[in-house]
């Protein structure tokens, strides 16, 4: 595949539950899909899926209460989406996994031709990298009664490493509270002062889930379209900045640590 392919990339959050209800999408989904962010909020994200295992991917976020501390938050997959003209389009999907909702970050690769996908295989971003056939997965627990084992539980016992630990690459405790912040993006919005110059306090925030009066003292009307750079405790200002011109340069997922 050539590198000089564009390949439109959006994010998006939706609930965690059955519904996958949109919540929150960014304005690449036009590009990539021909959707426009308002015909998709509130629809169901799987409803999207092409492939015949649509009905799987809401497995992957349930059972919040049998939840296990080292239990890997973040998951890649491949899927075809529906687009607006009724095609097929392949996406990479990169998602994570909040208390009450899925943020996720999508990738499309218009240049690869349609295959077809009978089963939904995602990738665990731990430090073994393990798989998980999540369709193979519903269909054991279907045949298997006597079995109450859950698949989540299952999931965690066949992504062990050699040593029966896992060395994730991110997970997050179920006690540990969760929020999610959309920020615009300066490269794209072309945010800039009245000087010319680009905005001292950074991106605004553009979405953030309810969760946040949890994390900090304010609610969900605070913060909107407030400086995320504000929100930032003032000894981690440089290395959140220098995060933010990484993120600049890369489709890949970046992990930073800071306080607020």
């Amino acid at each position: 595949m050539s590198n000089n392919v564009h390949r439109p990339t959006y994010i998006g959050i939706h609930a965690r539950d059955a519904s996958t209800r949109v919540l929150y999408v960014s304005s690449g989904c036009r590009q990539g899909t021909g959707y426009t962010p308002e015909f998709l909020i509130n629809k169901s994200a799987h409803e999207f899926i092409s492939d015949p295992y649509k009905d799987d991917y809401s497995t992957i976020y349930e059972n919040k209460e049998e939840e296990a501390e080292d239990d890997a938050n973040a998951y890649v997959m491949y899927g075809n989406i529906r687009t607006a003209d009724g095609s097929p389009v392949l996406h990479r999907v990169t998602s994570f996994k909040c208390d009450n909702c899925v943020i996720f970050i999508m990738m499309v690769f218009p240049d690869i031709p349609y295959q077809h996908r009978d089963e939904l295989e995602v990738q665990m971003l731990d430090g073994a990298r393990k798989r998980m056939n999540v369709t193979r997965e519903r269909e054991a627990d279907r045949r298997d009664d006597m079995n109450q084992q859950s698949a989540a539980a299952r999931w965690r016992e066949r992504s062990q490493t050699a040593y029966g630990q896992r060395v994730p690459l991110y997970y997050a405790p179920s006690t540990q509270i969760k929020v999610a912040f959309v920020l615009e993006n300066p490269a794209a919005t072309e945010i800039q002062s009245a000087e010319g110059a680009r905005r001292l306090n950074g991106p605004l925030v553009v979405f953030v889930t309810g969760s946040v009066s949890r994390l900090i003292d304010a609610d969900t009307a605070d913060v909107m379209h407030y400086p995320f750079m504000r929100l930032v405790a003032p000894e981690d200002l440089l290395r959140v900045s220098k995060f933010f011109e990484k993120l600049a340069e890369t489709h890949d997922v970046l992990f930073e640590t800071f306080s607020l």
